[in-house]
């Protein structure tokens, strides 16, 4: 991953974590077969608060996802950005899907998560 694509994931759950977004996990997949780099996964309170996360990345981010799911539920909104994958899910519906337990062994679990890539 280049110094811009970490700098812009690093940005990403900065502004996560600014909209009190909880929990923001990410997941290392460099190493697998899936086509992204990593997963960033938060939570929000409801589907207010999910959209409101994910209207903070489009309108913040420098970068348009090059395809997003999930704006008008709120539930679960997926944004693809190419290297990496924003996950913003409703508290519940993180626990049903669970991303975390099928990727355990990946999850990135430091202070500065991509200081080694």
């Amino acid at each position: 991953m280049s110094r811009p694509e970490r700098e812009l994931l690093l940005r990403a759950r900065r502004l996560i974590e600014d909209k009190k977004g909880g929990h923001p996990v990410l997941i290392d997949l460099r190493e697998s077969s899936i086509p992204t780099s990593f997963f960033l996964i938060a939570e929000g309170e409801n589907p207010l608060h999910v959209r409101a996360m994910a209207e903070e990345l489009l309108e913040k981010l420098p970068i348009e996802p090059l395809h997003v799911e999930g704006m008008a539920e709120g539930r679960w909104v997926l944004m693809d950005y190419g290297d990496f994958v924003v996950h913003l899910f409703e508290r519940e519906a993180r626990g049903f899907y669970d991303l975390e337990g099928l990727w355990s062994d990946r999850v990135v679990e430091t202070e500065d998560p991509l200081s080694s890539g």
